[in-house]
């Protein structure tokens, strides 16, 4: 049976899956309404399990677009609003069924169980046939008393042919209805499966329980299954308190996080500087902490996340003139000391920058988390190594930052010296009040990548965006080719815990062939190679302006200087000879890597947004326009520009101006899609290359991009605080131009 779960909580989406999939249902999960319309439209779902407060397209609108394109599929609505008039409005719009967050799991499971029988079988149920029988309760198959050990996948493959004995289900129809989206199968992978469930069948005595019907697909044996129609019998609900606290504690960094963001802007508020984007940054996750808390029996909890959601929910003026008698800081510490969060008992269940800041000032951790909100990223703060060592027991953050004292401490450079040893490195900037030769040295030494004297909060965020651009963990391609088996056994789990790709090659015959498949970001040849030699090669690889810029990396066991100078005369970047000590090897790879990143960054993007600069997206729109004109589609080329950013540099500083664009650089990298081209050409001026919309459709995405834009609050140096306006033009190949330059000629003379 497969299930679609539309949630924009990734906890609360996390848990329902586990709790389906232990059913044996099949999951798939999308996080905004858009996503879940797609989804919804494309595949074969028997529910729809969908939040009310989807980002991007509601719960509500979707259903109500999904009854009017003549969708069936039962569906089931969740809220944290339990009102009434939200239930109505609910139903209808055409949803089956209504739950109120925090949801309790035995009673969602509940009523998953019975929308789902409103189709042929019901879903929780001992289904048999003769001798075999499967308990969709316990998961447990027998065949005349004897147990079968069958995998998930073989499992869900035997549910859906005892659920619909007489169909017929082809290899595609089966994908459709037992894998996920995100994991589709080779169709070969059905037929291993089918082979798989067979075989344990016989073992038990079930003998060509499976038929193969040429040319269609495979079904339950009519022989077989005439003998015995399905039995239905409901089983116990499955109890799930150990399974929760586990989830508890799994989630406790995730918890943390959210309890970070309403401890920021407590604190802000305290202050006087609570933004409307932080005010709306942790109503959100108020919100989201009282859908989820009463599912892990926090009532408690719920009650006062809604509490503070309900406060946060007006207007700054509103709470700002309250300030002497508000309970904003009060709820948020009973919360925080009420859900007791321990520090680290899980990773994050986010894909987002993790960052730590070790410092006692409070002021400066809490404007890098305001700051960081505004990104989608996470900075914690702690007030000494002593307590970060302790947090960095059980995560690994993508950078630290590290204040210290008026002296630097001994115990400063081991904390240093150890970030830098880990795998993978953790880069760390050191800030301190003054600006020491001699602390840049020791620093520097012991593996830092940074020393900020006296910063901004500028200046440390803009320093940490560009480490963590060099050091985000990016798929590394490394090619090796070396006639040694054992080297290559050797070198392979080496290079593993830095999450290498690795592919090596004995036969050098074959080099150009999987050099331009694997189009590697470092090479490594052996210089003594069988046939061909590892110098004659690198030559072969100089010779193709594509290959001339990638790393080349020598093994030899030579060490005299005419080897030596071949080598590199040859076009080789380093050399090391054998036998190769892992960590020096290590070093020179990763030296290689990051000076090949950083050329690369440089040469292809803007310093200021963080994006494609002019030169690199231009050669991306001119690619993706000749693809357009070969498959005679429609392409148009949108300008958005920062108005007035010349009067914004001079009123608030070059710093505000920059800050400016790199949020509208994050932004736009975030909306857009991969197959659409985003550049900056300077002057405040964002190019975006749109293909496959005609000049109206690429108006009304861009529409509702420009609103997100415009509703962005940015605070200058002096506690102003001001909106940005935005231009915006856009031409369409080939009405407005047949090239590139013609089409941004054309779009800058016709502003909007």
């Amino acid at each position: 049976m497969r299930i679609l779960l539309l949630e924009d909580d990734e906890i609360l989406s996390d848990m329902l899956v586990k709790s389906l999939t232990h059913q044996n249902y099949i999951v798939d999960a999308v996080h905004d309404g858009e996503s879940g319309w797609e989804y919804a439209r494309n595949g074969n779902y028997e529910l729809l399990i969908m939040d009310v407060g989807l980002p991007l397209l509601d719960g509500i609108t979707l259903c109500e677009r999904l009854r009017k394109q003549g969708c069936s599929t039962p569906i089931l609505l969740m809220t944290a609003k339990n009102a009434i008039a939200d239930r109505i409005s609910g139903l209808d719009a055409g949803a089956d069924d209504y739950l109120s967050k925090p949801l309790d799991l035995g009673e969602f499971q509940a009523r998953v169980r019975a929308l789902l029988r409103r189709g042929e079988v019901a879903p929780s149920a001992i289904l048999s046939v003769g001798q075999l029988s499967l308990d969709t309760g316990t998961a447990k198959v027998a065949y005349d008393n004897q147990q079968l050990k069958l995998t998930p996948k073989e499992y869900n493959l035997l549910e859906l042919f005892l659920r619909n004995p007489s169909r017929v289900y082809s290899r595609t129809q089966i994908v459709d209805h037992l894998w996920n989206f995100d994991d589709p199968p080779l169709e070969e992978s059905v037929k291993a499966h089918i082979k798989g469930l067979r075989q344990k069948l016989k073992k038990v005595g079930a003998v060509d329980w499976i038929e193969n019907v040429y040319g269609l697909g495979y079904r339950l044996n009519p022989e077989v299954g005439a003998k015995s129609q399905p039995q239905v019998t409901e089983s116990v609900t499955q109890q799930y308190s150990d399974a929760v606290e586990k989830m508890w504690l799994q989630y406790q960094d995730a918890m943390m996080q959210r309890m970070t963001v309403l401890q920021t802007a407590a604190t802000a508020f305290q202050a006087g500087k609570l933004t409307e984007e932080l005010q709306k940054s942790a109503s959100k996750e108020a919100h989201k902490l009282a859908g989820v808390l009463g599912m892990f029996g926090r009532d408690t909890g719920t009650q006062l996340a809604r509490e503070i959601e309900e406060l946060l929910t007006q207007d700054i003026q509103d709470i700002e003139s309250n300030l002497s008698h508000s309970k904003l800081p009060s709820l948020v510490q009973e919360l925080d000391e009420l859900l007791a969060l321990s520090v680290g008992d899980a990773e994050s269940t986010k894909d987002t920058a993790r960052l730590l800041i070790i410092n006692s000032n409070l002021q400066l951790v809490t404007e890098l988390q305001q700051l960081a909100l505004t990104q989608g990223m996470n900075w914690y703060g702690v007030k000494n190594i002593q307590l970060a060592q302790k947090w960095l027991q059980n995560h690994s953050p993508d950078l630290i930052v590290l204040s210290i004292d008026k002296q630097i401490k001994s115990e400063d450079l081991t904390f240093i010296n150890n970030s830098s040893s880990r795998t993978p490195t953790i880069p760390v900037i050191v800030i301190a009040e003054s600006d020491r030769l001699d602390y840049r040295v020791k620093v520097a030494q012991n593996g830092g990548c940074g020393f900020l004297a006296r910063p901004t909060v500028t200046q440390i965020w803009d320093l940490s965006q560009q480490l963590l651009e060099r050091h985000r963990n990016f798929t590394t391609k490394i090619l090796v080719v070396d006639d040694d088996p054992i080297f290559i056994s050797t070198l392979r789990p080496l290079l593993k815990p830095w999450g290498i790709k690795f592919t090596s090659l004995e036969n050098s015959q074959r080099f150009w062939e999987v050099l331009e498949s694997v189009e590697p970001d470092l090479l490594i040849l052996d210089v003594e190679m069988p046939e061909i030699s590892g110098i004659e090669l690198c030559q072969a690889v100089r010779t193709e302006q594509k290959w001339q810029s990638l790393p080349i990396l020598f093994l030899t066991s030579h060490r005299d200087e005419k080897t030596i100078g071949k080598v590199f005369a040859a076009g080789a970047d380093d050399y090391l000879t054998k036998p190769v000590m892992g960590a020096e090897l290590l070093t020179r790879i990763n030296n290689r890597l990051e000076r090949n990143r950083l050329l690369k960054t440089i040469s292809t993007k803007d310093s200021q947004t963080g994006i494609n600069n002019y030169i690199e997206s231009k050669r991306q729109l001119d690619s993706l326009l000749s693809q357009n004109q070969e498959n005679n589609t429609p392409l148009c080329l949108a300008i958005l520009t920062v108005a007035e950013l010349k009067k914004i540099n001079c009123n608030y500083g070059h710093n505000i101006g920059n800050q400016v664009l790199r949020r509208w650089g994050n932004l736009l990298q975030k909306v857009f899609r991969s197959r659409e081209v985003l550049g900056y050409w300077g002057n405040g001026e964002f190019a975006i290359g749109i293909s496959g919309l005609d000049k109206a459709q690429a108006k009304e995405r861009l529409t509702e991009i420009l609103a997100i834009l415009r509703q962005q609050i940015f605070t200058a140096s002096d506690g102003n605080r001001f909106q940005v306006t935005c231009n915006y033009t856009i031409a369409e190949y080939p009405t407005d131009g047949k090239t590139i330059h013609s089409l941004y000629q054309s779009s800058i003379n016709n502003y909007q």
